[in-house]
């Protein structure tokens, strides 16, 4: 994931949008928490698939530590370690074991989202014209990417609308940052779902939304994206790289870029008016549990009842 300029991640709440801090930054007046991110709007869906996928990396972390777990088994659960501070801990007895294969499943995902940033990073300099260090583990994405680009004869300086760039919701209180805007020979029929081909010269605006993975098929796509696809697509205005604002224009369609080491997939998705309303719910919904004070709710018992005294 991206850290744009007018995002911050809130503890407890996850990203919000806000003031930059950059002169004549256009979000001065937004009030905290700020504007709420599409992805943390998004996140608030349940995804059957995180429990399985964190059983199997909790699973492989134990296989690969059993015979320190073997070699700890008589210890106690605890031990000393279990009330020293992390960067104390002993780091092989068997509560320091336990807490390691506890955590597998996080680290993966943290590594996983972090090549995703480092992708993402590449990807807009390659757009864009940058230059970035090289980096070994992101380069096969990278060509990937440079690959699309090629077999869809995109013209960097014709057909690429905007890359990277905050979009925001004041109507509905939400922000979030779009891939890229990109004009393609793509035409999107939303009745049927079908995507045809227009010719290489009638090309129409679409936005894409990159999405990175080291181990699944390049052609995953998950019931939410759609979600966050008509978020950005909806979203009323966009702040340009000088901090000034434009109206978010009308695209064709909007498409997830899977990137891959060895292949890439462009798949469209259905994100119409429909789709932004059940985002809009989404939305409201995360809101409303930011905004609860839980620790605030107390437990209400009933009063006793008084026996009536027996009369002598």
């Amino acid at each position: 994931m991206t850290a744009p300029a007018h995002s911050r991640d809130i503890k407890g709440i996850g990203r919000y949008y806000g003031p930059c801090g950059n002169d004549g930054c256009p979000l001065t007046d937004i009030e905290a928490p700020g504007l709420i991110s599409v992805t943390n709007a998004q996140s608030v869906i349940a995804k059957p698939a995180l429990v399985p996928a964190a059983a199997k990396s909790t699973a492989a972390a134990a296989w690969d530590l059993l015979p320190a777990m073997v070699a700890t088994s008589r210890q106690s659960p605890e031990g000393p370690c279990a009330r020293r501070r992390v960067a104390d801990r002993c780091g092989i007895c068997r509560f320091c074991l336990t807490a390691q294969i506890k955590a597998a499943h996080k680290n993966e995902w943290e590594k996983a989202a972090d090549l995703g940033t480092r992708v993402h990073a590449h990807a807009h300099a390659e757009v864009l014209g940058g230059a970035l260090p090289y980096d070994e583990e992101v380069a096969p994405f990278v060509a990937q990417h440079v690959a699309f680009l090629e077999a869809w004869r995109i013209d960097l300086d014709r057909h690429v609308e905007a890359a990277e760039l905050t979009v925001v919701s004041r109507k509905h209180g939400y922000a979030g940052t779009g891939d890229l805007w990109l004009h393609l020979p793509l035409a999107y029929d939303a009745t049927t779902g079908r995507t045809t081909f227009t010719g290489w010269d009638r090309r129409r605006l679409w936005l894409l939304d990159g999405k990175s993975s080291m181990k699944k098929p390049v052609g995953t796509v998950y019931a939410d994206q759609p979600l966050q696809l008509a978020g950005l697509r909806f979203a009323e205005e966009a702040v340009l790289p000088d901090e000034s604002v434009v109206k978010v224009p009308r695209f064709e369609g909007a498409a997830i870029l899977n990137w891959r080491r060895d292949a890439h997939a462009l798949i469209p998705q259905p994100t119409g008016r429909d789709v932004f309303k059940a985002f809009l719910g989404a939305v409201e919904l995360q809101r409303l549990f930011h905004g609860q004070d839980v620790k605030a709710w107390e437990r209400v018992d009933a009063p006793p009842v008084v026996e009536p005294k027996a009369v002598a």
